[in-house]
């Protein structure tokens, strides 16, 4: 049985289409937020209303969708404002697609009230009603309502209380460890886009790993390997984004070949979407372990204060500029930046290269709690018995080091080097650093760490 929360979403109206007394649609989005208050995020025109549709209701589909067991979800996408957009970003139910919606402010003619995070709630009604809107039509986004139209509109608290995985709250913080590495690989337009979607399968088919390939200015799959293409699994979980290029855009392909994450990015002057997939269907984001590096590491705590500061008050931040200003080395910043990730504090935006602030609209229990090969490395380091074995002094490089470190009725070979640490376990031999480190590279790095504080 996966680990749950008891976690209330609650809600002063239910979100829905409006129309006002001259006949002009609205989108209300009731909001809550971790404190279960209500904030006014944004008022305004949306001034391409079925793009903004579309978007909203891929968006939808994917926070409702387990994509590959016949399983409901009821989990609530949530709403990011900052001065430059509105971000809607969720997780699907199985943890293994991430989407997120970019809004510039030239979406709108409108404001940006307020600065934060809430939940926002997506229901049948609203996903009805957005499949009305057309492009004619004159739409009015609320993201929430002011205390005046609370007052005025005597409407009942809606509550929806549901069982919030463990395993979709950690989902959220690794895939912050993905987005920095991945690399465009592949553009086409829109046409050519819709075209490509609507040649794949509707099921899962093919089980095995697919090639996305560019052919001139179009796409094709192909079950060989390709120096010019893009490995994926389960071309269902991308089909979803067919329905956005009956509008003007393109999609961009992102890839990180080492890990076999990839994205792929519904992409237009007013907005974008990303989708970043797990290297298989089966294999959520929750278990991946690729902040394990980063937190068990002691250069970011000194500055992570500071880092955090730079995040809340310009809302985005550039790690080189950053490091400038704080006179510290990039991959110090990198870390505490990937420390604020894991608790909910930092996403990171492919389009810009940078980080922005938001504020998970749920409490994040201590991360290391949310980390058990972490828990485990520490207890090992705590009893005494890793053992720098062998160090390796480099001119131009840091050390390396020869570890042991006790298993369970064995003694764990770990060699900590420059280009990649291994270990002698059977996790270490399964996975072979692509799901994280194992406890024992772990434990080596922290005593490395030690010694040289």
């Amino acid at each position: 049985m996966a680990a749950v929360i008891d976690y209330t979403y609650r809600y002063p109206f239910s979100s829905d289409l409006t129309t006002d007394a001259d006949g002009r649609l609205g989108v209300s989005l009731a909001t809550c937020d971790r404190r279960l208050a209500h904030p006014h995020f944004f008022r305004g025109k949306v001034l391409r209303p079925r793009q903004f549709a579309q978007l909203l209701l891929v968006l939808s589909k994917v926070v409702r969708t387990h994509f590959f067991l016949p399983r409901p979800t009821v989990m609530d996408p949530f709403v990011t404002s900052s001065p430059q957009m509105l971000r809607l970003e969720g997780f699907s139910g199985c943890c293994g697609v991430y989407v997120r919606v970019d809004l510039e402010a030239n979406a709108f003619d409108g404001e940006i009230i307020a600065h934060g995070t809430t939940n926002v709630d997506f229901n049948d009604p609203i996903c009805g009603a957005l499949n009305r809107i057309q492009e004619s039509h004159e739409i009015q986004l609320n993201v929430g309502r002011d205390q005046l139209e609370l007052e005025a509109f005597d409407q009942k608290i809606v509550e929806k209380k549901v069982k919030m995985p463990i395993r979709w709250i950690k989902s959220f913080s690794e895939v912050q460890a993905y987005l920095p590495r991945l690399q465009p690989r592949i553009e086409v337009s829109g046409g050519e886009a819709l075209r490509f979607f609507r040649s794949l399968p509707k099921s899962g088919a093919p089980k095995q790993r697919t090639w996305v390939v560019p052919m001139g200015k179009s796409l094709r799959l192909s079950q060989r390997p390709s120096r010019d293409g893009v490995a994926f699994m389960g071309t269902h979980r991308t089909r979803i984004l067919e329905p956005l290029f009956h509008q003007a855009g393109s999609l961009r392909v992102y890839d990180d070949p080492e890990t076999g994450v990839n994205a792929w990015e519904y992409r237009s002057p007013v907005a974008r979407m990303i989708l970043l997939l797990s290297p298989e269907v089966f294999r959520g984001f929750s278990g991946e372990g690729q902040l394990l590096q980063q937190l068990s590491r002691n250069d970011w705590k000194d500055i992570l204060d500071e880092v955090q500061k730079q995040l809340t008050t310009e809302h985005s931040v550039d790690i080189d500029r950053v490091s400038d200003q704080l006179n510290c080395d990039r991959q110090s910043v990198s870390a505490a930046l990937s420390v604020l990730g894991s608790r909910g504090l930092a996403g990171f935006d492919l389009n810009s290269e940078s980080y922005f602030y938001r504020e998970l609209p749920f409490n994040l229990e201590d991360v290391e709690k949310l980390q058990p090969r972490l828990k485990d490395a520490r207890k090992l380091v705590e009893a005494g018995s890793v053992q720098i074995s062998q160090t390796y002094d480099h001119r131009e490089s840091a050390p390396e080091y020869d570890v042991s470190v006790p298993g369970t009725g064995v003694q764990h070979f770990v060699r900590l080097r420059n280009d990649m640490d291994r270990c002698s376990c059977p996790w270490f031999s399964r996975f072979q650093g692509q799901r994280g480190p194992c406890k024992h590279i772990l434990a080596a790095r922290l005593v490395v760490d030690e010694t040289q504080s």
